[in-house]
């Protein structure tokens, strides 16, 4: 019997299928070119004569496969989005978190700087081993998410999912704040101090790390092909 994966591999070497999904179309294409041609072979074909039928039944081939991976894309859309995306996201920021709290509970200290404002003074916390650590996490998040046939967009995100969250965090708790206690030059030098160092020094650490993970997949060790 035929290679069917070898023989449609053939076929659509040149096709623009991401290559992070191109071996689970030639997967389902083969199989249904085995059938085809075992269902031939019922019907009294020799084997010579069971492959040429088969393959008359594929016009374009580069059509077909396309038609296939989006066939596939339109079944159910959430589950990719939620296995390429959030569960990556979601289980890097419970690393990370993890990590930082149980540095906490070790006794580690933060380093503290003191800005002196108009206002007031107040201080800027940098727990910098856990910063130092931040990398090997956007390095996983982004790589399980280019695992599960994320593109370049769910990469970054699952990658960047702690700084983000905590971007977030603090954007949907300071205006509260501001309404609470009242606006002043010195609540909001203390906002976007907590942003920057909540949110933007933990995504730019993340970013090192997810980084090497962002290109096409075909240029990627961790691609199906």
């Amino acid at each position: 019997m035929p290679d069917w994966k070898k023989l449609v591999r053939e076929h659509i070497a040149s096709s623009a299928l991401p290559a992070a999904s191109r071996e689970e179309v030639v997967s389902e294409l083969a199989a249904h070119l085995e059938e085809a041609y075992e269902a031939s072979l019922l019907q009294g074909l020799t084997e010579k004569s069971a492959v040429e039928f088969t393959l008359q039944e594929v016009d374009d081939w580069h059509a077909l496969a396309a038609r296939i991976q989006r066939a596939r894309s339109e079944e159910n859309p959430m589950n990719n989005r939620t296995r390429s995306l959030w569960l990556p996201a979601m289980a890097n920021l419970l690393a990370a978190m993890s990590a930082l709290m149980v540095m906490q509970k070790m006794g580690e200290q933060p380093r503290l700087v003191w800005v002196n404002t108009a206002g007031g003074q107040f201080a800027m916390a940098f727990y910098l081993p856990w910063l130092m650590t931040l990398p090997l996490f956007g390095a996983a998040g982004a790589y399980i998410a280019r695992r599960t046939q994320g593109d370049t967009l769910a990469c970054l995100a699952a990658g960047l999912s702690p700084g983000l969250t905590l971007i977030g965090l603090i954007a949907l708790i300071a205006p509260w704040g501001l309404f609470i206690d009242g606006l002043s030059v010195y609540r909001l030098v203390m906002i976007a101090a907590g942003i920057f160092t909540w949110g933007v020094l933990p995504s730019i650490a993340l970013l090192l790390g997810a980084l090497p993970f962002l290109r096409e997949p075909s240029n990627l060790a961790c691609s199906e092909t």
